[in-house]
């Protein structure tokens, strides 16, 4: 075999090995990403760094990609490579139109809150040529009343009670309380969507836990004999007894918490309301009491 031949077979050769090595190029994607410092994901595994991402891909195939950002609506894609494309992609997350700035504990103190001011010197919105949102705010049940604070604003302000619209700032976050007798506080802190569409807030308010009495349930209002008069003109007795617990007012005047024991009265008719107002209960009962009579008033007001 002549040198000419053996040149010939090597550079035949060597073609082959680099279309061969060429073929088997590694295909990458380009993903740049709106915020930068959003989280990326390919097929589970978190890629770091910040926009833009070079993803390396062992080979041809379709590789899922999730997206996410704290405030944004996360994103879910699939995309398809073949051995050597190099692909550019760019994805803009969206921001969601109402955002909750971390967990709020809905029965805490608004931070710094100060004393309430006179309705009369709080102004009814924003200042002339604040740029503003609609929030529309509906709750289940409804008549729950709501009162906001906005950004840089010291005070709260009672704006109605649901369903009610209300036009506020969008120089950042303002803090909307929603608030019924009987329920649990629902409080958001709410921002301007992008775009200055309106932003429509349901809220589904849940009952308070009745605290476990110290007392077992009261059986059902059962009028037991008295005992026998021995004094006509003496006075007689009423004993009261709930659940939950309740402050008792006997003919306008407080009287105690229940259970309440033998309270003496003057014979005759007497007017006894039961009341807690954290817990939204309320119930009154007219008795005839008579000289020595032993009256007794059990009610569950759950």
């Amino acid at each position: 075999m002549s040198r000419v031949h053996i040149l010939i077979i090597a550079v035949v050769f060597t073609a082959l090995a680099f279309a061969a090595g060429c073929g088997s190029e590694e295909p990458t994607l380009v993903l740049t990403v709106s915020p930068a410092n959003a989280k990326v994901s390919v097929d589970g595994y978190v890629h770091p760094g910040e926009s833009p991402h070079t993803v390396t891909f062992k080979g041809s195939g379709r590789y899922k990609l999730d997206i996410s950002s704290p405030g944004h609506k996360p994103v879910e894609m699939m995309i398809s490579l073949e051995r050597g494309e190099h692909l550019n992609q760019t994805v803009e997350l969206i921001q969601d139109s109402l955002q909750i700035a971390g967990p709020i504990d809905p029965n805490a103190p608004p931070i710094n809150q100060p004393p309430y001011q006179d309705p009369l010197q709080i102004p009814e919105g924003p200042p002339n040529g604040v740029e503003t949102f609609i929030v529309n705010i509906s709750s289940r049940p409804s008549g729950a009343t709501v009162t906001i604070r906005e950004p840089g604003v010291a005070y709260r302000r009672n704006v109605g009670m649901t369903p009610v619209s209300i036009a506020l700032p969008s120089t950042g976050a303002t803090e909307v309380l929603v608030t019924m007798a009987g329920y649990a506080n629902h409080r958001r802190l709410v921002v301007a969507p992008r775009g200055g569409s309106a932003v429509n807030m349901d809220v589904l308010l849940t009952r308070k836990k009745s605290p476990n009495p110290p007392y077992p349930i009261p059986d059902p209002l059962v009028q037991v004999d008295p005992p026998p008069i021995t004094d006509p003109g003496s006075r007689g007795y009423i004993s009261v007894n709930s659940n939950p617990w309740t402050v008792v007012t006997i003919d306008g005047k407080a009287v105690g918490n229940t259970p309440l024991v033998n309270f003496k009265v003057s014979p005759g008719r007497h007017i006894v309301l039961m009341e807690n107002r954290d817990l939204g209960v309320r119930r009154k009962r007219v008795v005839d009491v008579r000289p020595g009579e032993y009256v007794r008033i059990s009610e569950n007001l759950n």
